[in-house]
């Protein structure tokens, strides 16, 4: 396991970044969430205790975190011309965000979480979510930030181009790898990225770093903080911001009672894109996206900057 030499917690930035105008592009679908008592064994029945439709995709959670706590958010995502797809591009708007949104002739994806004693299992239909292209994203504002790497067919091949072209522009460039994927030979277009230096910020869990490298936990991680700042998710352990030469760790909150885990991560990714561009500090942002997505996992809701 990776363990940092000493919890070192110092600002390596100038200044904040003074627009909190923020691009978001990638997967998008209504989450199916079912909390159960226990987990049913193969050929047989769970009654669940709760079902909540939302909006989910890792992007679009993000998106959506990011106008609750107050930043002009820009998304750009993929849906059908159904239902599903009305459904997610008015949660979005309802939060603020200005949805730059592709309609195709393929139904919206969608997904269904069971959520058991702090953990999930997820069964996702890509669906339109394949169709988002290279050409159907202009980014805007300081940051961009892309996630659902998995479910972007169309747009895995084009993800160095987009990324340097951001980076070109003076955007602040972040990246989610998102959930397991069996298709790891995919990984080469987001890797070729980062090892050109398109990428800023690396926001992926434990699971998927090894993943991503084919590495031990400890060895992925010394090979990418050469090439990127990595916003590591540990779950209950909490988070580390590691970099070349600096690793920022927040532990979690004991006695926080986990109830909703689906989009946790999407929502400190949010908390940390919005208090890095309104502090300038990396410590800082860290902190605030821990209160943020302790607040999410026992509540179900993204805090507000009044309730910080």
């Amino acid at each position: 396991m990776y363990k940092p030499t000493c919890n070192q917690y110092f600002n390596v930035s100038l200044a904040p970044i003074p627009s909190m105008e923020v691009s978001v592009a990638g997967d998008v679908n209504p989450d199916l969430l079912y909390l159960v008592d226990s987990f049913p064994e193969v050929d047989s029945q769970e009654i669940a205790r709760s079902f909540t439709l939302k909006l989910g995709g890792s992007a679009a959670n993000t998106a959506y975190a990011l106008a609750k706590l107050g930043a002009k958010v820009h998304f750009y995502g993929a849906v059908g011309r159904d239902m599903l797809g009305d459904f997610c591009e008015s949660e979005l708007k309802s939060a603020g965000v200005h949805t730059h949104m592709v309609k195709v002739d393929a139904p919206t994806g969608t997904t269904s979480a069971v959520e058991w004693e702090g953990t999930r299992t997820m069964f996702t239909y890509r669906g339109a979510n394949e169709f988002l292209d290279r050409y159907h994203i202009t980014p805007r504002g300081s940051w961009l930030h892309i996630s659902g790497y998995w479910h972007l067919e169309r747009l895995r091949p084009h993800i160095g181009e987009l990324l340097r072209s951001a980076k070109d522009r003076g955007l602040v460039t972040s990246f989610d790898v998102g959930s397991w994927s069996k298709d790891w030979g995919e990984a080469k277009y987001i890797l070729n990225a980062i090892r050109k230096g398109y990428l800023d910020y690396l926001f992926v869990n434990e699971r998927e770093i090894v993943e991503l490298t084919g590495r031990e936990l400890e060895t992925a991680v010394e090979m990418l903080r050469k090439y990127t700042t990595i916003g590591l998710h540990m779950g209950r352990k909490g988070a580390k911001i590691i970099g070349k030469d600096f690793v920022v760790y927040t532990p979690a909150v004991e006695g926080i009672t986990v109830r909703y885990t689906t989009g946790a991560g999407d929502t400190w990714n949010a908390g940390f894109i919005w208090g890095f561009l309104r502090t300038g500090d990396i410590r800082k942002a860290a902190e605030i996206a821990m209160v943020i997505v302790e607040g999410y996992v026992e509540k179900g809701v993204v805090l507000t900057p009044s309730e910080l």
